[in-house]
């Protein structure tokens, strides 16, 4: 679903945190790396998965892969990070993990990320 822009957002002399539907607009069209959908479409990322906070400058996302044994994950984590260190502004920490119990392996891949 689109995302409705508001006046305040529009004008550059307002300062304007982010919020969780910034950084989802951010990773919600990288592209899976097995299927030709995009990561919103398989569910693997979503809104309500992200915490943000701008006072410490920090961003965590949750991902959810598509199966318990997915061998893409650490792939798909990597993306999501790489995508979101090269779109916000570099005072943000970014952390990105596995959603617990979501993954066979997810302690070793979210040492990985």
């Amino acid at each position: 679903k689109e995302r409705v822009t508001t006046a305040n957002e529009e004008d550059d002399n307002v300062a304007d945190p982010f919020d969780k539907r910034e950084i989802f607009d951010l990773i919600r069209n990288i592209t899976d790396p097995e299927h030709p959908l995009t990561l919103e479409e398989l569910h693997v990322v979503q809104e309500g998965l992200i915490s943000i906070n701008n006072k410490q400058n920090s961003v965590f996302i949750n991902f959810t892969p598509t199966i318990p044994h997915c061998s893409m994950a650490t792939l798909i984590g990597l993306s999501i990070r790489v995508k979101l260190l090269r779109s916000l502004p570099p005072r943000f920490k970014v952390t990105v993990e596995i959603t617990p119990g979501t993954h066979a392996s997810e302690q070793a891949v979210n040492k990985q990320l």
